[in-house]
């Protein structure tokens, strides 16, 4: 018997929407506007070290910067 599973697990694109900056791959961060394959390699990078406490801590990702992060702010959350 097949057991759906709540879509936060299937993906970690929240039923919100919004994406969450510590669990999500690659390829979710790069649906992001502005972030491609460089970017969302930082983040993980990053991610592996340190947990993102507040969303704003992704400026601390080299290339986000505030314009950035600006047009992110709105889609991400951290958990």
């Amino acid at each position: 018997e097949e057991v759906a599973l709540p879509i936060e697990m299937e993906t970690n694109i929240q039923e919100s929407g919004k994406i969450n900056i510590n669990l999500a791959s690659s390829s979710e961060l790069q649906s992001l506007p502005g972030i491609g394959e460089v970017i969302a390699g930082r983040i993980v990078e990053y991610r592996k070290t340190t947990k993102f406490k507040s969303i704003e801590d992704i400026l601390d990702v080299s290339g986000i910067g505030e314009a950035k992060f600006k047009s992110i702010k709105d889609l991400i959350s951290i958990n």
